[in-house]
């Protein structure tokens, strides 16, 4: 038997990574929650200091620890949310044991893993299903970014993939510019806000948006509300709208992952890695350009068994337990690199 043991400080973590922390037991690999403050230092602190004393003897468990509280060195792998490793603090940076969910065309992370969805909800049908996205923007205000925005807008659209290109930043010559993470969150933050008053426009009373910073923008949108049994409630059963991080492209991320594990049908823009994992569920549910969104929207809102269709078939993708068992193999190996 293999012991995995999450062991980080805070609760406010814990969403991001959804129903993983419930895993229990997949084959030969047993997973315990020792997260959040109480659990932390009733049991945490005592198990961190067994087997990062003893790691030799503990060769068989793995402790898993989260945006460095707390850093951990032996038989253990210390993740990172919230950005790629260009977050972590400089005294941390030669760890071998660093992890990362988001990737882009900037960074290449050496120890990226993949979560997948657990405990997946079946099909809830709705007689009339909408299309939702929640979540707020943020206004940058770069005008180096404005000034690309307006004169790429229509290449943007017609390609959403463009901009994790690196020869879309080198041909406005600021590939290498210092700030350019910071202009790649800004730009795909700038191509959501668009597609979404777009969308609102084409598909009005169909359309749920959630998120206080919209309503100047667009009227019916409701309040932010992150409650996780509210936002189950609005994912379930219906066509659940995905743009991928604004830290990176891969498709699978703690947004997209509660939409499927929400029953929810995922609905996103192409990703680098979606040609390796999602076009193996259907190619329906993926998009590329405004166009090729709105009729599948079109097409989808029309057609309810196609929903559970699509839905039957993800639902039966994600719930292969092999999945999250290679993660945690990817957990096991990475845990070993400072030892």
């Amino acid at each position: 038997m293999k012991f995995f043991f999450f062991v980080f400080k805070y609760n406010f973590r814990k969403n991001s990574f959804n129903n993983f922390l419930k895993i229990n037991k997949i084959k030969n690999f047993r997973v315990f929650n020792l997260s959040g403050p109480f659990k932390y230092y009733l049991f945490g602190k005592w198990v961190i200091f067994l087997i990062q004393k003893f790691n030799n003897f503990f060769d068989n468990m793995v402790l898993i620890s989260c945006d460095a509280q707390p850093i951990l060195i032996k038989n253990s792998i210390n993740i990172w949310f919230g950005g790629t490793s260009h977050k972590i603090p400089h005294n941390f940076i030669e760890l071998k044991n660093n992890c990362h969910v988001f990737d882009n065309f900037i960074k290449q992370e050496e120890n990226l893993l993949r979560l997948h969805p657990h405990n997946v909800s079946s099909f809830f049908y709705r007689e009339k299903p909408k299309v939702i996205f929640i979540g707020d923007f943020t206004n940058y205000n770069y005008s180096i970014i404005d000034k690309i925005w307006l004169i790429e807008k229509d290449n943007i659209f017609k390609d959403l993939q463009i901009i994790d290109n690196k020869f879309f930043w080198e041909k406005h010559n600021i590939e290498n510019h210092k700030k350019i993470q910071a202009y790649y969150i800004a730009m795909k933050d700038l191509l959501r806000f668009n597609l979404i008053v777009e969308l609102s426009r084409l598909f009005e009373d169909d359309f749920i948006v959630v998120g206080n910073k919209w309503k100047p923008h667009i009227k019916s949108s409701l309040i932010s509300n992150y409650n996780a049994k509210y936002i189950k409630s609005l994912y379930k059963g219906n066509i659940c709208l995905d743009f991928g991080s604004k830290w990176g492209n891969n498709c699978l991320y703690p947004r997209s992952i509660n939409i499927i594990e929400s029953g929810g049908l995922l609905l996103q823009s192409r990703q680098s890695d979606t040609k390796e994992l999602l076009i193996k569920n259907d190619v329906n549910t993926i998009f590329n350009s405004l166009d090729e969104l709105s009729k599948k929207i079109k097409r989808l809102l029309s057609d309810k068994k196609e929903i559970e269709y699509l839905h039957n078939k993800q639902n039966k993708f994600f719930n292969e337990e092999n999945l999250n068992y290679n993660t945690l193999k990817n957990f096991l190996l990475i845990s070993k690199k400072n030892n």
